[in-house]
């Protein structure tokens, strides 16, 4: 198998398992944290969307962000250039929670971006490193090493999404036990 469909296909099966995992949540569950400290269902998938946003259009495009470009953060409430990387305990307490159909449109919008980015790559692409910074408020503005590739970015998107939809998977299981 070729790498490019390789990527596509580990995206998509990504989303398919965060989507069963969602399915049938009530909006209590979406927001319910464990812990004071926990971060709830509903603010993970923002997160990730949010990142998965960041990483395409501010490190491997240079371009406005689907969250401002068209109004996500509007229709979610919240700031135009938050993604969740960082936040504070007080922050996490705070998120408003948008309803679930809300987040997963948004979702939806950036994932249907990256598979169209995905879709119009040659291999040799994978190696680029685009010398573009896309978390500066946690970088502080220092350049991504050299490595850091759009291949690079690929395997930093799955491996974060794989650990916030195990985490997301994990909190469903709190709530509603095994296979509910």
């Amino acid at each position: 198998m070729d790498l490019i469909p390789f990527i596509e296909q580990t995206l998509d099966e990504c989303k398919r398992r965060l989507y069963r995992t969602l399915q049938g949540l009530t909006p209590a569950e979406v927001a319910w944290r464990p812990g004071p400290e926990a971060n709830s269902i509903g603010f993970m998938v923002w997160h990730v969307a949010r990142v998965e946003d960041r990483w395409l259009h501010r490190f491997a495009y240079d371009t406005a962000e689907v969250w401002q470009r068209d109004g996500w953060y509007q229709r979610c409430g919240l700031p135009e250039h938050d993604t969740g990387v960082g936040y504070t305990a007080v922050q996490v307490t705070s998120f408003p929670h948008p309803d679930l159909a809300t987040l997963q449109a948004y979702f939806d919008a950036v994932r249907h971006a990256l598979v169209t980015y995905v879709r119009s790559l040659d291999t040799s692409a994978l190696d680029v490193h685009p010398q573009r910074i896309p978390f500066p408020e946690v970088s502080g503005g220092r350049p991504l090493p050299a490595d850091f590739t759009i291949g690079r970015m690929f395997r930093q998107l799955i491996g974060e999404e794989n650990q916030h939809f195990g985490q997301i998977a994990y909190l469903r299981g709190l709530q509603r036990g095994l296979d509910q």
